[in-house]
């Protein structure tokens, strides 16, 4: 049995909210999610978050743990003897392509049966407002349900490529400044990107994908979407040149500078699912980047 993709859902900062609280909005996303796929939450059997700028940095408890119990997904532990289900909920950390990772993970629990549904979220804002510098994401979350198929159909491939060559291209990292407010010293976010770095994101893009291309037996032409990360900016606009693929390589619209981190890849799913190009595309390729360089990719098959 495979498992395929029961829903995706994203969310946005409402109007007029300047400090974003990324956990909120994960929260946001997944309980819409639910509502959308008219799933009980208490069938969730496995919830892994995979965002990476946090609000205020929380570390603990996991993130994971506070949208399982925000959105209501078994709250408690049921004992053997009840007839309750458990959640097992945990952050996951693998920059930009958390994403996918998370997603491997849940379609192999998926698919042995041991859970009905799994979920992953993701999100990311500014862990508090105005302190940082260089930071370029959207305040944005995402939500993707994944169950099984009952046949052959949905994920069937995952490979992640390695360039560890180009590991300081971009390094994110914090420091404690004294220019803080009233005179208090504050940590502060520093976001390092060469500039480099979206042409090399983009070759071990391209590299990556025809060796995950070779390794599945598929050429380009059998490819009906592929899915991409949305970061850096300017990483599709050159990928779409350098593999061709044009209007199914799917781009979400940018504002000024600021790009969609780990949730870009649902929110390029939300654009596909929407207008029904998803369900009627046979062989679809996820492709997500992260700082490493690494690069994940999965084939979906309808």
């Amino acid at each position: 049995m495979g498992a395929q993709i029961k829903m995706v859902s994203v969310a946005q900062p409402r109007l007029g909210f300047h400090h974003v609280n990324s956990i909120r909005l994960s929260a946001r996303a997944a309980g819409q999610c639910l509502d959308d796929a008219s799933i009980d939450p208490c069938d969730i059997g496995l919830l892994i978050n995979t965002g990476i700028y946090r609000y205020r940095n929380t570390g603990e408890p996991a993130i994971a743990a506070l949208i399982q119990e925000t959105i209501g997904v078994n709250r408690t532990t049921a004992k053997d003897t009840d007839n309750h289900k458990n959640t097992f909920s945990f952050d996951l950390n693998n920059c930009g392509c958390g994403l996918l990772t998370a997603i491997e993970i849940v379609e192999g629990s998926v698919r042995s049966g041991e859970i009905d549904y799994g979920m992953v979220v993701t999100g990311d804002a500014e862990p508090f407002y105005r302190l940082s510098n260089e930071f370029t994401f959207n305040p944005a979350a995402a939500a993707i349900i994944l169950a099984g198929s009952g046949n052959s159909n949905g994920f069937s491939m995952f490979r992640t490529y390695s360039y560890p060559e180009y590991s300081e291209e971009l390094v994110s990292s914090t420091f404690y400044s004294n220019e803080g407010w009233r005179g208090k010293g504050r940590n502060m976010l520093n976001v390092m990107q060469k500039a480099s770095y979206p042409d090399v994101c983009v070759d071990c893009a391209v590299k990556s994908l025809f060796k995950f291309l070779d390794e599945s037996g598929k050429t380009l032409d059998d490819i009906d979407l592929i899915i991409p990360s949305q970061s850096p900016l300017g990483f599709t606009d050159k990928l779409k040149k350098r593999v061709g693929m044009n209007g199914n390589l799917i781009e979400i619209k940018k504002t000024g500078n600021m790009v969609f981190h780990t949730a870009g890849p649902a929110f390029a799913l939300k654009k596909v699912w929407d207008d029904n190009r998803f369900r009627n595309s046979k062989n679809v390729i996820f492709l997500t980047i992260g700082a490493g360089i690494n690069v994940s990719l999965a084939l979906y098959q309808n």
